[in-house]
C-alpha cells in the first residue's frame, strides 16, 4: 500500500489568470511602443526596421521588466484582484 503524498499543484485556472495577467502586462507596453513606432515612422516619412526593431525590443523589455516586478511583488493573481477593485473617477 502506497503512502498519499501531499498535493503541491497549483490550480489550472490560477495558472492561465497568471498568465494572462503577465502578458497584459508585457503586452500594455508593446501596443505603447507600437503607437511611438508609428509616430516616429510617420514624422521621420520613412520605415526604418532597425528603429522599429529597437524600439519594439525596448518596450518589449520595459514590459517583461514590469510583469516581472509585479510578479514578485504582488503576486500576479492579487495584482489582477487589485486592478478590478480599481474605481474610475469621472471628472
Amino acid at each position: 500500500m502506497k503512502a498519499a503524498l501531499p498535493s503541491n499543484r497549483i490550480p489550472l485556472q490560477k495558472v492561465m489568470t497568471a498568465i494572462y495577467v503577465w502578458l497584459r502586462i508585457t503586452l500594455s507596453y508593446c501596443v505603447v511602443g507600437a503607437v511611438i513606432t508609428t509616430l516616429l515612422s510617420a514624422g521621420i516619412q520613412h520605415v526604418n526596421v532597425f528603429i522599429i526593431t529597437v524600439v519594439m525590443a525596448t518596450f518589449l523589455g520595459i514590459g517583461v521588466y514590469k510583469a516581472e516586478v509585479a510578479r514578485r511583488g504582488v503576486g500576479l493573481n492579487n495584482y489582477l484582484n487589485k486592478l478590478s477593485e480599481y474605481k474610475h473617477h469621472q471628472f
